[in-house]
């Protein structure tokens, strides 16, 4: 816009020395206005070329500040031969190699042997048909093996081609969900020899799975178990509040291991004591997305501790029983036998001694018989 205005300028000046001049100068006068239009022209095409590289080399810096500080570990190869052309420092870091050992490298040398043929075919076929590749598995420099996500783009400027391919490690993911799938497996089968019942919570959309054995020794159909697992609904009223709450905590200070114990509602009203035990999984971002657990029927078992408590009380009551009511007439009846056998102690004496004993030794068996009772009804 600029030059365009300079040029009207010059060319209203030209024309206003052509009115004043003779018609022996007008020759002069348009090789002046030609050579005037070929200077700005020049100036203007300099100064374009000028702030086009500026801005080009600008965008060139700030996209390689975003590649070299990018915390997604992204490198660049080549269409034909996948050789590196570059890689970020988070690169180097996951990897173990050194940029320089990295750019004498290609693409088949970050990946396992049985892996290489694959990526070959794979980029043969699309390439240049989509960004996502899927899951693949990629060798350190140390030889260890891990999953990663791959996103690549085809950049078509450098070249006979290249691509910029972007790296998400999700070993951990993977191993997670084997390692999950390998318990579900192993639950499945204990759960054939025990009253252990296996569940599968997806955490981000509250969906709840039960594994075989739930119907069977709960007595619910599977209509009958559709209800959010932040309800709980089925956990006794008084224990609904410390389960909501304990598991609300898990999640928010993202721990791995999940136990409680409270009671469960039977589809026929009746109440039993469950043992519960899961294991959190996270997703990529470190947010607990799933949980496996295990709820255990230790009814028999809880209701038989009570039973030994109820019975340790009743055990407690004898005993002081047998502190106070069996001792007392006992030491008595010893007492009186130490004096019927002193032979300075009268006729009359004896007997009268004798009579104290039949009391005592009444006392005796009446706590005697006592404690056979409450023995008795503990048992029962």
């Amino acid at each position: 816009m600029l030059g365009i205005t300079a040029l009207l300028i010059i060319e209203s000046i030209i024309e206003l020395s052509a009115i004043a001049s003779a018609d022996t100068g007008i020759r002069k006068l348009s090789l002046y206005k030609d050579l005037s239009f070929l200077v700005v022209a020049a100036m203007i095409i300099y100064f374009s070329v000028g702030f086009y590289k500026k801005i080009h080399l600008t965008n060139e810096l700030n996209y390689q500040q975003l590649f070299n500080g990018s915390p997604l570990p992204m490198y660049v190869m080549t269409k034909g031969t996948l050789k590196f052309l570059a890689v970020n420092e988070a690169m180097v870091k996951l990897y173990g190699f050194t940029e320089s050992e990295f750019l004498r490298m290609n693409a088949f040398d970050i990946r396992p042997r049985e892996e290489r043929n694959r990526i070959k075919v794979f980029l043969d076929e699309f390439g240049e048909l989509t960004n996502e590749s899927g899951r693949w598995l990629h060798q350190k420099k140390n030889g260890d093996c891990f999953y990663v996500q791959i996103t690549f783009h085809y950049v078509p400027l450098i070249g006979e081609g290249a691509y910029l391919v972007m790296i998400t490690d999700i070993d951990k993911s993977i191993n997670d969900e084997k390692r999950i799938n390998d318990l579900l497996n192993l639950y499945e089968t204990v759960n054939k020899a025990t009253n252990d019942v296996i569940w599968d919570y997806n955490i981000l959309t509250d969906e709840l799975t039960w594994m075989p054995g739930y119907f069977e020794i709960f007595g619910y159909s599977g209509e009958s178990t559709q209800n959010s697992f932040w309800a709980m609904q089925k956990i006794h009223p008084d224990d609904r509040k410390y389960v909501q709450e304990a598991f609300k905590s898990l999640l928010a200070d993202k721990r791995k291991e999940w136990s409680a114990e409270y009671r469960y509602i039977c589809a026929d009203g009746s109440v039993k004591y469950i043992r519960d035990r899961g294991y959190v999984i996270f997703n990529v971002a470190g947010e607990p997305a799933r949980m496996i657990g295990a709820m255990q029927d230790i009814d028999k078992q809880k209701r038989f501790e009570q039973q030994l408590l109820s019975q340790n009380e009743q055990l407690k009551e004898i005993a002081w029983i047998n502190s106070h009511q069996v001792r007392r007439p006992l030491s008595n009846i010893l007492g009186l036998i130490n004096l019927i056998r002193d032979s300075s102690v009268q006729e009359d004496d004896v007997r009268q001694l004798i009579a104290l004993l039949a009391v005592s030794s009444k006392e005796l068996d009446d706590a005697v018989i006592l404690i056979n009772r409450q023995t008795m009804e503990g048992e029962g």
